[in-house]
């Protein structure tokens, strides 16, 4: 094939690809993707709120005040452990409390260092 046969092939095939390409350019852009429903409640995971617990408790651990474990069952977070004080006591529970998704504390195995354990 001559020169002259390739050079109007290929002027052919791109006038032949520039037709199709012209109506699609024509679309109106696609709106966004519709989101699937979100569930009526959502509640935090006990696992992503024991967490969140722990790291609210690291200042106070890094200062020896506390020594308390977490557990988290349907939002209700169970502490216990020993603190140093009636104040680092309240701080834990505010702390604790302060933590979105918690729906209660139950805090009866939190002692306070030197202090007799409740009956």
């Amino acid at each position: 094939m001559s020169t002259h046969g390739r050079t109007w092939m290929l002027l052919a095939a791109l006038g032949c690809g520039l037709s199709l390409a012209l109506p699609l350019q024509a679309l109106p852009a696609p709106g966004p993707l519709p989101l699937p429903p979100a569930p009526e409640t959502d509640p935090m995971s006990d696992a992503w709120i024991t967490t969140r617990i722990r790291a609210a408790l690291v200042p106070l651990r890094r200062d020896a005040a506390v020594d308390v474990r977490v557990n988290t069952t349907a939002g209700i977070v169970t502490l216990e452990g020993v603190v140093d004080s009636p104040l680092a006591r309240e701080r834990v529970l505010e702390r604790v409390a302060a933590v979105r998704g918690v729906r209660g504390v139950e805090a009866q195995a939190l002692r306070i260092a030197g202090a007799a354990p409740h009956p």
